[in-house]
């Protein structure tokens, strides 16, 4: 295993992280689903070449967003779960169960092929292979492949998870394989409403335990003072 430090591409986060993140890191990045949390995702992808797991939207709809940002998309090579998963769903063998644990087996193969390193897994989002009907065993062995492709690649890998009331069994274990975490959520005052990120997990890392405050202006501007003007 390498101690390199790898950066995240976003200063402010890198500082909290004294310098980054170790090369083979596995992320669990958690958003209130109002916070527009996928921006991370887009920042990340700016530092190295990526490959971005698309599970809820098509890959059109992502580099168009993408492109109103002003990001480079040159470094982006999709792995289309979306269009896979969806493809047959007419068909009645294609249906429920069964279907679920096919796109299981292509995400894997998937997985197994990709020989680049230091490159970001982006996986947008986590929460749909959770939530497919499939025994706990397969998602335990899609998760653990996951945690193998980005050691063995030496990059880092940003799992994206949509906040619920209450985490699944399935997403503490998540959590609990993941080198880091980070929490970003929707803070509401009486006069104003903020998003704030936090590191409340972070392997071999230091844990400072700031909260990053940020706001979405061409990308993301963060700050580590109480107030963002």
């Amino acid at each position: 295993m390498t101690n390199k430090l790898l950066p995240t591409g976003l200063p402010t986060l890198d500082k909290e992280l004294d310098g980054g993140l170790l090369a083979g890191s596995l992320v669990y990045l958690t958003a209130d689903s109002m916070t527009m949390g996928e921006i991370f995702l887009y920042q990340f992808i700016q530092q190295r070449p990526s490959f971005y797991v698309n599970t809820e939207r098509k890959p059109e709809y992502i580099l168009n967003d993408l492109k109103q940002f002003g990001f480079d998309v040159s470094g982006i090579k999709f792995i289309d779960i979306h269009e896979k998963y969806h493809e047959n769903v007419s068909k009645l063998l294609d249906r429920g169960e069964l279907r679920d644990y096919r796109i299981m087996d292509f995400f894997i193969k998937q997985l197994e092929i990709i020989e680049a390193k230091e490159i970001n897994l982006i996986v947008d989002t986590i929460t749909f292979f959770q939530h497919l009907e499939i025994k706990r065993n397969k998602t335990r062995e899609i998760i653990d492949k996951l945690y193998d492709t980005v050691k063995r690649t030496e990059g880092l890998g940003f799992l994206y998870g949509i906040k619920n009331e209450k985490r699944s069994f399935i997403e503490n274990e998540v959590i609990n394989i993941c080198d880091a975490v980070f929490d970003i959520s929707l803070i509401k005052k009486a006069d104003k409403t903020t998003t704030e990120l936090t590191i409340p997990k972070a392997r071999n890392r230091p844990i400072h335990g700031n909260v990053l405050k940020f706001k979405i202006e061409g990308g993301i501007i963060m700050d580590t003072s109480r107030e963002i003007a």
